[in-house]
């Protein structure tokens, strides 16, 4: 080798020295930069989540103290009567039933009006989802003609226009949503309200049968879905729903004791409305259940829909009075008499040789709702949701149904717009929905829960529905679960109610006078939750806490439902004139249901009460043992077992209790961060114990072991249904195993119960317990 080879030797070593060198140098100053940028992320979200020595500093609670007080000071404030009245006028200014441009362009509006507000994100979500529509160029008649065809009389098939305002092209004709279309010729009976023991006792005492013929009834006591359902149960071939004066003019039908002169039904007023009641009320998409109706999703045939299967037709007493003043048979009972001035007759049939032909033309067609979705993000613990919703759709222009609800929460983003321009952002993520396609199936929201059913399931703090806010001036009423029962009645002592009087101030004081409670009348009348709007899906399928509310219409001082309900008079007008001419109680109910939301974002310990739902279960449990005890007795059922349970829930509440006291106050954020959340996740698990997988009895989406409606009246509550629904079947022969059974899923719902509220999984040393 010679010494040129050498150098070159020499300078390749070097080289790959100097190469190895950067190399290293390179890898390290990555190393270096990795380091700080994962430092700078873990330093970054650090700040995000509160640690211990952060949310025990005096100062800091001090701080987010008075920042939720001047909020919600600032919200109860702020709430104004005139936009109320504003936003009930415009909203209800034309009809805007689900699946219409108008409700698309409703929707729009919400859009940007939230977007404006100032909100984090505001959604539009579209479904497409079956509907069901009368057509306009052939309307749906109901005729008493005789044998040779000459027509003694037809139903108008549409409402005389009382205002200026009713006098609108949208208008929707008179519909049962989903009743099939077809002609059908026939007999009637008369079957009072249309309830299971109203047939029964048709059939068994009166010894008048309803099959192959058509069953006609007033409107009342259960939902109408559940008439026609009953109808068909029992072999009628058709049905027919008519409103009788008994309830809907009970002062008069002549002109001056009706509307547009009075709040009272006119002749000519007709109640629309679904009568889907497949798998229970408040299933959403007929084809598609259990799963969103989005794109790429199997929808199911209309012939496996479930459908409803026999014709079905409102009609208004002006129009009643006319096939029912000609109907031969033995007079009805007292009880089942209506108000007509007629001789009430069950039928079969007329007293000359007359029948009944009932020509539908109703659409059935796949169109597209659209619900609107504001979320303003939580500060401390986004990843926890506490949601306000309303349905925007209704079957005419819908004032009160539900215009005065969506008043109510587009107020309450008005002025949670306002908070958030001073830099307020709520401890966790406040979410308000407007819903589409409620008045067929509650289906916007339907949806919307199927498509995010595991995020909601994890997050979803609370849901707080306000569909009709204002039905009336007469007192409120109530919906809630136990976990929020003394949330809600916190918050209606603490707004003024429009009706106060004497030392009587309070929409508590005004409630208690006027709707106390049937069991106790020292308590206001705040009832477990139906299933009839769209907190259905949320609670009786997810179990999310949840409230509902509406001030209600009264008479006879009683809560009843607004007569004009479902019509093409509830109005602007009609609202204006006799229910609430200043929008005060608009102004009350937005408070009440601002309040309570801001106190479940805001607040570090969720205002839950797990010994409210013990004492509500305790209660359900005494009631089914004094009723139902001996009964079950002599069938062989205990209730032994279902005892047990219930003390040992009562006994885990109380002791959780204890740990929780040692969190109130103003150092609520002091022990732990973790600690609270533990707590909070806690007592939001007790309503998801009582979700049985397999749901109710002939109702698998209707989940809810404690609170659900009737099986067969979707508007009647109960407790323990799917023990009351078998007791119901087994008293008229069906199998006592089915009782035996339910017993077996409420006592194991509140075993869970009483597992998931154990404060032994608390940490008692970090609780200073």
């Amino acid at each position: 080798m010679d010494f040129q080879d050498e150098s070159e030797l020499t300078f390749k070593k070097k080289k790959k020295q100097r190469r190895t060198r950067c190399r290293c140098i390179f890898v390290i100053i990555v190393m270096v930069l990795l380091v700080f940028f994962l430092g700078f992320i873990i330093g970054y979200f650090s700040r995000k989540i509160p640690s211990t020595s952060e949310t025990s500093s005096p100062a800091s609670q001090k701080a987010n103290k008075e920042s939720r007080e001047k909020a919600s000071s600032t919200f109860q404030s702020s709430v104004d009567n005139r936009e109320l009245e504003k936003s009930v006028r415009w909203f209800s200014k034309r009809p805007h039933i689900a699946g219409s441009e108008q409700q698309k362009e409703l929707a729009e509006e919400l859009k940007k009006r939230w977007i404006e507000y100032g909100f984090d994100e505001v959604e539009m979500p579209a479904y497409d989802v079956l509907l069901s529509y009368p057509q306009v160029d052939k309307p749906n008649k109901v005729t008493l003609m005789h044998s040779n065809g000459t027509v003694v009389y037809t139903s108008k098939g549409e409402e005389t226009v009382h205002d200026a305002a009713e006098n609108d092209t949208l208008v929707v004709r008179p519909v049962l949503g989903y009743a099939p279309a077809g002609t059908f010729e026939g007999e009637i009976v008369f079957v009072n309200y249309g309830r299971v023991e109203d047939f029964e006792k048709l059939k068994n005492e009166l010894n008048v049968s309803v099959d192959g013929k058509i069953a006609i009834m007033k409107y009342g006591k259960i939902f109408r879905g559940d008439k026609v359902a009953n109808a068909a149960r029992f072999n009628a071939s058709g049905a027919i729903i008519y409103t009788d004066p008994k309830e809907y003019a009970p002062e008069g039908t002549t002109p001056d004791k009706v509307y547009p002169e009075a709040v009272w039904m006119p002749p000519t007023g007709v109640q629309r409305g679904t009568i889907y009641t497949a798998l229970g009320i408040g299933v959403g998409d007929p084809q598609t259940p259990v799963l969103p109706s989005i794109e790429g999703i199997y929808r199911r045939p209309l012939n496996e829909s479930q459908l409803p299967s026999i014709p079905a037709q409102p009609i208004s007493y002006g129009d009643a009075v006319h096939f029912l003043k000609h109907m031969k048979g033995n007079e009805v009972p007292e009880s089942w008499k209506g108000a007509l001035p007629i001789t009430y007759r069950l039928g079969p049939g007329f007293n000359e040789n007359m029948k009944v032909k009932m020509e539908l033309h109703n659409k059935i067609e796949v169109k597209t709702i659209y619900n609107v979705i504001g979320t303003i993000h939580g500060k401390e613990e986004p990843d926890r949701y506490v949601i306000v919703g309303n349905h925007r759709d209704s079957w005419v222009f819908g004032a009160v149904d539900a215009v005065s609800g969506t008043a109510s929460t587009s107020e309450i983003a008005r002025v949670l717009g306002s908070l958030r321009k001073t830099k307020w952002r709520p401890r966790r993520t406040i979410k308000i929905a407007s819903w589409g396609g409620e008045e067929y199936s509650c289906i916007g929201s339907r949806e919307w829960v199927e498509e995010h059913r595991e995020k909601l399931d994890q997050r979803a703090v609370a849901y707080l529905n306000v569909d009709i806010a204002v039905g009336g001036s007469f007192a409120l009423e109530a919906l809630a679960t136990p976990l929020l029962k003394e949330l809600l009645i916190k918050w209606i002592k603490i707004v003024k109610d429009p009706n106060a009087h004497d030392d009587k101030e309070s929409v508590y004081d005004i409630m208690l006078e006027r709707n106390p409670s049937k069991e106790d009348p020292k308590k206001p009348n705040v009832k477990v939750l139906t299933s009839v709007s769209d907190f259905a899906h949320f609670y009786h399928h997810m179990g999310i806490p949840s409230t509902d509310m509406t001030y209600q219409f009264g008479y006879n001082n009683s809560v009843s439902y607004y007569p004009v309900y479902h019509t093409q008079h509830d109005t602007f007008q009609w609202v204006k004139k006799f229910v609430d001419p200043e929008f005060k109680f608009h102004k009350a109910v937005t408070q009440i249901v601002g309040g309570m939301l801001l106190e479940i974002a805001d607040s570090p310990m969720l205002p839950m009460d797990v010994s409210t739902y013990a004492d509500v279960i305790r209660d359900a449990y005494n009631l089914l043992k004094s009723k139902e005890e001996a009964n079950l007795q002599s069938h062989g059922i205990t209730l032994k077992h279902l005892a047990n349970a219930v003390e040992k829930f009562l006994a885990s509440t109380k002791t959780f209790n204890e740990v929780k006291s040692k969190l109130t106050g103003d150092d609520v954020d002091k022990k732990s961060f973790s600690l609270l959340r533990r707590l909070n996740d806690q007592m939001v698990s007790v309503e998801k114990a009582f979700v049985y997988p397999y749901g109710l009895p002939g109702r698998p989406l209707i989940r809810h072991v404690a609170f659900a409606p009737e099986r067969y009246n979707a508007y009647g509550s109960s407790s323990f249904p799917g023990i009351g629904d078998t007791l119901f079947d087994a008293a008229r022969g069906g199998n006592w195993s089915d009782v035996d059974l339910q017993i077996s899923v409420a006592l194991q719902s509140i075993l869970s119960a009483t597992d998931v509220i154990n404060p032994e999984d608390v940490d008692k040393k970090a609780a200073g317990v």
